[in-house]
């Protein structure tokens, strides 16, 4: 079968349940021979935690920020409402970063479109941060008293929306390692600082705004970094009670289909060698 040379040729071989078969796929191998299963994704975010609660606000004494206008004051709320989609961003990217050179005998066999593979591998992780998000509400409500179940469908369109810029950041990076294999190795360092550099463990305000770096000051060119806007949208919603503002949607918005739309373009136009590549 062939390379489609036109855009109907594409949208035939655009199958729903290709790329569904593929998700359920990536889910099975993720917790295949496993006997706890699914409590696995509420496991391991409740150590993270404990083990982040310990560090920054026992022994370095972060404050969090009080919810504004819920008056919520809890450390633990406040990282779990960002640590959870931070970790669907990393999982999701990891994953998705071999998800073609993982497939290589796949991939030279057959035809079909290669960017169900990256896809699929973000959808999987996406379908476990559903699960952990729905836990997380009611384990707010129980420790807290901090009802949320109100917010859904804001949450709903936040993670929707995370899901096509970690979709196309996932294409971008996909495609790449194919040709170049060290982009594997650079994505488990630049994940690193990329987490400390987004106000996950720590509140946006302790970024100073009255110091300059070339006239710009810092707290302006820290949120020059997508995941800020999603970490304090999502903190807005579950830890304030609060629609996010204006400024945050354009900036989610934004960054999402610039994204998206690179990630699709870049794929495409390295997706012609990949068989002969991977």
């Amino acid at each position: 079968m062939g390379i489609p040379k036109n855009k109907r040729e594409w949208l035939g071989l655009i199958q729903p349940d290709l790329l569904m078969n593929l998700t359920l796929r990536d889910l099975r191998s993720k917790y295949k021979r496993s006997v706890l299963g699914w409590t696995w994704s509420v496991f391991n975010p409740l150590v993270a935690v404990v083990v982040y609660s310990a560090v920054f606000s026992i022994f370095l004494r972060i404050e969090p920020s009080v919810g504004d206008p819920s008056g919520l004051d809890s450390y633990a709320v406040f990282l779990l409402v960002t640590l959870l989609p931070w970790q669907f961003h990393v999982t999701s990217l990891t994953e998705a970063n071999r998800s073609i050179t993982a497939n290589s005998s796949l991939i030279t066999k057959i035809f079909f479109p290669r960017w169900v593979l990256p896809t699929s591998a973000v959808l999987a992780r996406f379908l476990t941060l559903i699960v952990e998000m729905l836990v997380l509400l009611i384990l707010i409500a129980l420790w807290e008293g901090h009802i949320a179940f109100q917010w859904i469908p804001v949450i709903a369109a936040l993670m929707i929306l995370q899901l096509l810029f970690t979709i196309g950041l996932a294409l971008m990076i996909s495609a790449a390692n194919v040709y170049f294999r060290d982009i594997q190795h650079f994505l488990m360092v630049a994940l690193q600082p990329w987490m400390f550099l987004t106000p996950i463990l720590y509140p946006l305000n302790l970024v100073p705004a009255d110091k300059e770096f070339l006239g710009i000051s810092y707290r302006t060119l820290y949120q020059l970094n997508p995941m800020v806007s999603w970490a304090k949208a999502y903190r807005n919603v579950l830890y304030d009670l609060r629609f996010p503002s204006l400024e945050r949607w354009l900036a989610i918005l934004s960054a999402t289909f610039i994204v998206l739309y690179l990630g699709f373009k870049i794929f495409n136009r390295l997706e012609p060698r990949m068989a002969e590549e991977v």
